[in-house]
């Protein structure tokens, strides 16, 4: 048996590790985790769990998880396995902290995750978003794009819209007629389960998410290229100093000069992000003035604050939804759950409030079905998940 000043240990030099891994340890961290490295006894076993080729085959891993919980959990593993192999666990309990800590129990001696079947309570199937869009015109008429594959649709005397079924591309016929023209805008609308692309006529690309929709002239006349945005949608900008590009939300709005940014703004979540991966954008409001924000940096307001935060992030994280991944770094279970709900188009419900504080970090593949999804968390965190037609009840096991 161990006692407690050992356990305590090994959860730290876990965690340490861990913390290294991610690129946010300390220069005091790194010192401690060091001398306990160069010990002989650890020497071996350090070498090879630092071995990142191995860790970010199973890239995840759990913030706040309660210590005395994460081991009576392994302790319940190792009760499972032959006595001839719980040797491994009694002399590399590191490596067990560490692989609860990360959320990687395949690790083990045994892959426990690779023989996962569905859970009993998920009776049904419920499948990963699609390209699915519809296009609103100056009209009123909808179109469903979905249904419309590589057809050619006339919204103005001068614009059509070739759709592929996952790009909508405006293209204008007759510039000197459209100008002189009456204003009309369409609005496309991305329904909860879906995603679409959009080349504006700007030949500006926006890459729209989950339960969003833009509206916009066909004909982008005047001063500036203007739309209005709810939801969240990544923006490709054609570069016009003589024509800046807005973006418009209830909480403000985005000025651009021809870059590359992420806006999220779900008015249910009360607050705007704007996030630059390269160019020049600023940010305003009624309450702030124009403020200009770096490439790698994110601005976030949050409805009825008078200032914004701004800070630096990680660019990967905050578009992963772009790449097909969901990226969590110690993000709420109660923010994820929402991704989800909008994504896998479900309604999720918390039975147990406080189960919404749990923190998680980790890559998930968007494509991946919910139930696989869900047995992820199922294994590191005390939840558990039943699904009824198009509900999921999240519970404490």
């Amino acid at each position: 048996m161990y006692n407690e000043m050992e356990y305590q240990e090994e959860y730290r030099m876990a965690d340490l590790i861990r913390r290294q891994w991610l690129g946010i340890i300390t220069a005091e961290e790194q010192a401690e985790l060091e001398a306990w490295s160069l010990q002989e006894e650890h020497a071996r076993l350090y070498a090879k769990i630092r071995n990142q080729a191995e860790l970010q085959k199973r890239n995840l891993y759990v913030d706040g998880l309660d210590v005395d919980g994460v081991w009576h959990k392994l302790r319940e593993q190792i009760a499972d396995v032959p006595v001839r192999k719980r040797r491994f666990f009694t002399r590399y309990r590191v490596v067990a902290c560490l692989l609860l800590l990360i959320g990687v129990g395949t690790l083990l001696v045994y892959n426990r995750y690779s023989r996962l079947q569905p859970s009993d309570l998920l009776v049904q199937s419920i499948h990963p978003g699609s390209s699915k869009a519809v296009l609103i015109t100056n009209e009123g008429k909808q179109i469903i794009l979905q249904d419309s594959l590589n057809q050619e649709i006339q919204v103005d005397e001068s614009v059509t819209v070739k759709n592929t079924g996952l790009l909508a591309e405006y293209c204008l016929q007759d510039l000197q007629a459209a100008e002189q023209a009456e204003i009309k805008y369409n609005t496309i609308v991305v329904p909860r389960g879906g995603e679409y692309e959009v080349r504006l006529p700007d030949g500006s690309y926006v890459w729209m998410n989950a339960d969003s929709e833009i509206r916009f002239p066909v004909v982008f006349t005047g001063q500036t290229r203007q739309v209005s945005l709810k939801g969240e949608a990544y923006f490709d900008v054609t570069k016009n100093d003589k024509q800046p590009f807005i973006v418009e939300t209830n909480l403000g709005e985005v000025k651009v000069y021809g870059t590359q940014f992420n806006v999220k703004f779900y008015p249910e979540e009360k607050e705007i992000k704007a996030t630059l991966v390269e160019g020049n954008i600023g940010f305003k409001s009624e309450e702030v003035a124009e403020l200009k924000i770096k490439p790698g940096y994110q601005l976030r307001l949050v409805e009825g604050a008078k200032k914004p935060e701004v800070k630096l992030v990680k660019i990967y994280n905050e578009i992963a939804w772009k790449n097909k991944m969901f990226c969590f770094e110690s993000e709420r279970l109660e923010s994820i759950m929402l991704k989800l709900e909008r994504w896998y188009n479900v309604d999720i419900i918390f039975e147990d409030s406080g189960l919404k504080k749990f923190k998680f970090s980790g890559n998930l593949n968007r494509y991946d079905n919910i139930d696989k999804i869900l047995h992820f968390f199922e294994e590191v965190f005390d939840v558990k998940f039943a699904v009824e037609e198009n509900t999921i009840k999240v519970m404490r096991k």
